[in-house]
């Protein structure tokens, strides 16, 4: 592992709770934080650079949870090594690296998954099921609304913002929330409803606290459907965060699917027929770092089996392209296309 930030323990956890798994190594580029991680999950070797570490450990896998702009040299790293990678997103700021990335990755023959965890929660992996199942009929509008007090001081946090204490880096980013959390939803609205073909984005700064956008609302035409996007991190009057999910609704010929703020859907079928109420069960426990965890599993289960990841590199493009294409609707007040 490269990388002892915020998600570098959930991380760990994930890799430890697998059937013979052992993380050999890692580095930082704070040795202190690296050492910390180490000792909580027994990590045996800390090192101070990445070439010393993958030369020394020869790991069958490199998990990156580092800053995105060294995500191109250490996957060229590990590449070089024949290691192959699963990567933090966004995996790059731009698609000319995000491109360079991945022909690195088909070039080397190594494989690349980016760890992309929203679309591994619980209730996504439902929605898509029930939504499979034809249970609201074809679904025609969605809405991705995700808000928290959580760039802006309140009465819980009243020196530093929430979310710039739990990750500071987000302080100082030109290009914060569409890149670093719509991207999420962006992904789940893919994993639900196929390829985007246009979007139309607007954001603004909320907070004095960042120099990045915190509020942004989005427009994704897919076919037949439209998805609203919403997120806002300087939304005061919110439930205190931690954010647990996105309220979402997906409405179809039938009835409509809602997604509360604990993670619980509930479906109404309303029909001349019938009308009903469905609750499916999902089990809500420790959900977060279950996604982290739900992930990995993913990557070793077909790593081990040599079958495709659901984010391997090709189908993350998508997803970056669309996050992207957001940035530029906001700079010209257009909607933009993206090719299929």
């Amino acid at each position: 592992m490269v990388g002892a930030g915020f998600v570098a323990p959930i991380h760990a956890a994930g890799w430890l709770a697998l059937e013979s798994v052992e993380i050999a190594a890692i580095t930082s580029r704070t040795r202190d934080k690296a050492e910390a991680v180490a000792d909580e999950f027994s990590i045996a070797q800390v090192y101070n650079d990445v070439p010393a570490m993958l030369d020394d450990a020869r790991p069958d896998v490199f998990d990156i949870c580092a800053a995105t702009a060294t995500h191109l040299p250490f996957i060229e790293m590990a590449a070089a090594r024949g290691i192959d990678v699963i990567c933090q997103k966004p995996i790059a700021k731009d698609m000319a690296t995000a491109e360079k990335i991945a022909a690195v990755a088909a070039d080397t023959g190594i494989r690349l998954m980016v760890h992309e965890n929203f679309r591994f929660r619980p209730w996504y992996r439902e929605i898509r099921n029930q939504l499979a199942s034809g249970i609201i009929g074809k679904p025609y509008y969605c809405r991705s609304d995700g808000r928290m007090p959580g760039t802006v001081t309140t009465k819980d946090h009243p020196i530093t913002p929430f979310s710039l204490n739990r990750q500071a880096f987000f302080t100082d980013l030109e290009r914060f929330l569409i890149l670093e959390s719509v991207i999420h939803q962006i992904d789940v609205c893919r994993y639900l409803f196929g390829d985007v073909n246009r979007v139309y984005a607007r954001a603004r700064r909320v907070s004095p606290h960042v120099k990045g956008e915190d509020l942004a609302t989005l427009v994704l035409d897919f076919d037949g459907l439209h998805a609203v996007v919403e997120r806002n991190y300087g939304a005061r009057g919110q439930p205190a965060p931690p954010m647990v999910t996105e309220l979402m609704v997906i409405e179809g010929e039938l009835g409509a699917l809602f997604v509360e703020l604990d993670g619980t859907i509930r479906i109404e079928i309303d029909t001349p027929e019938r009308r009903e109420t469905l609750r499916p069960n999902v089990d809500l426990l420790d959900a977060y770092p279950r996604s982290y965890g739900a992930a990995i599993r993913h990557f070793v289960e077909n790593y081990r089996a040599g079958t495709p990841f659901e984010t391997d590199i090709a189908d993350n493009l998508k997803t970056l392209a669309v996050t992207l294409a957001a940035y530029d609707s906001v700079e010209t007040g257009d909607a933009v296309g993206l090719d299929a």
